[in-house]
């Protein structure tokens, strides 16, 4: 008798425990479903902001601006990004799962036009697509908000060319190759220089990467050592071609593109010479806001100039607040 009531009171407890699993799975269940896809039970739209990288500051800029934005306009907003601009397949890999979320609309910083394909499954499926900072040329694009790159290049070189005399030498440090960003930005440095008379001697890629931009410089100087300038396509390389140039004690003009407050800090120190600043928060800011128009089905611009500013010493230090604020430094 004894060993029936243990033996009975032992399938009570593993019963009770089944189902007490059961009831936690459940739960886990349904928070996933809520957090990844709850747009359409809310009423709210479903936005989803991918990145093609997260390991610079300028990203965490659109990814502010983005996420102020899903505050803004009550979104139901999701994040994503890839660890580093140059993760081309993980870019589509995250991309390729998120279309399987169904989001109302996708605001997308690509990388490449590898990304070309799994962007047109998303218009097959009338999913907007928006794409901010870089552009590619794909026709079924909803809209394109960022920098006219070329215009940006155009900037740096006339203020570069602004420090040189015709004759003088300089280096070009270019993104990640093929690339619209780079290609456009270092076209508008070239024609600048062509027009001044001023000679370009190198031009490297170092993918937008301030260690690969220190030994590029760095084989550049040696190669070069008369050069009297130097353009980076964004301010991660133009602080790595600072570090190598000071190396040398080598006293040139260096300018590069986006205006990240280490950039802006050695602006303001004298040590880098400028800046053509991007503003990446008013990218991810004014993707999700278009984006909601696109939802609404009203009317969006296919291009959206989202603006520049050259920033020198005169004006690094208000630059430089602005920037923190938003980063919460």
């Amino acid at each position: 008798m004894k060993k029936r009531l243990i033996t009975t009171f032992i399938t009570l407890l593993a019963v009770i425990f089944l189902m007490s699993a059961c009831g936690q799975e459940s739960n886990k269940t349904s928070s996933a479903e809520s957090g990844a896809g709850s747009g359409k039970d809310s009423g709210k739209p479903k936005v989803a902001v991918i990145l093609k990288g997260l390991d610079q500051e300028y990203f965490k800029l659109a990814e502010s601006g983005a996420k102020q934005a899903f505050k803004d306009f009550d979104v139901d907003g999701t994040f994503l990004a890839a660890p580093t601009q140059t993760d081309t397949e993980k870019l589509i890999n995250i991309l390729e799962d998120t279309i399987n979320k169904n989001p109302d609309a996708l605001v997308v910083m690509p990388s490449t036009e590898a990304q070309i394909p799994v962007l047109q499954r998303y218009r097959e499926k009338n999913i907007p697509v928006l794409l901010i900072d870089t552009d590619l040329k794909w026709n079924e694009k909803t809209a394109y908000i960022g920098t006219d790159n070329y215009t940006a290049g155009k900037k740096a070189g006339e203020f570069l060319a602004s420090k040189l005399s015709k004759g003088d030498k300089i280096a070009i440090l270019e993104g990640v190759l093929g690339t619209e960003v780079s290609e456009q930005r270092v076209k508008g440095v070239k024609d600048i220089m062509k027009e001044k008379g001023i000679k370009i001697v190198a031009s490297q890629a170092a993918d937008f990467d301030r260690a690969k931009a220190v030994t590029a410089t760095e084989n550049i100087l040696t190669s070069n050592p008369k050069i009297k300038g130097i353009f980076a396509a964004n301010d991660e390389m133009a602080m790595g071609a600072l570090k190598a140039s000071d190396s040398r004690n080598l006293d040139i003009p260096i300018i590069g593109i986006d205006g990240t407050s280490d950039a802006l800090e050695s602006i303001s120190n004298g040590k880098l010479t400028a800046t053509v600043a991007q503003k990446p928060y008013d990218m991810g800011y004014k993707g999700v806001e278009n984006a909601l128009k696109a939802i609404k089905g009203e009317s969006v611009n296919k291009k959206i100039n989202s603006g520049i500013d050259v920033i020198t010493k005169n004006n690094s230090a208000k630059k430089m607040v602005e920037v923190k604020d938003i980063l919460g430094k």
